[in-house]
């Protein structure tokens, strides 16, 4: 389920992204947002859905990341940076992150 974010969130979730990709669009779907982000230094665009379900807060990321270690740390860190700012804000309890289908932690 998607999660409901207000303008202001919205802007700082976009602030939070731009600190390490170019940002090509934040869209909401009827699902998740969806986060369209492209990294200049490696030429590789990121993808990144925000979502619910129940009480947990779920980002899952999209990226050709194999044998990348730098877009690695980088998608990873984005989405900490994520969490932290979406958890105080919604409320939410619990995280999870999914990478290209692999849970991870973070």
């Amino acid at each position: 389920m998607r999660i409901n974010l207000s303008e202001k969130q919205i802007a700082e979730i976009k602030r939070i992204a731009q600190k390490e990709f170019l940002l090509k669009s934040i869209e909401p779907t009827d699902e998740y947002l969806f986060i369209n982000c492209f990294s200049k230094i490696h030429k590789e665009t990121v993808y990144y859905h925000l979502l619910k379900d129940n009480d947990t807060l779920i980002i899952r990321c999209y990226a050709r990341l194999f044998d990348n270690l730098g877009l690695s740390e980088k998608t990873r860190g984005t989405a900490k940076d994520l969490f932290e700012y979406l958890v105080t804000q919604t409320g939410l309890p619990n995280t999870i992150y999914i990478e290209n289908g692999i849970e991870l932690k973070i």
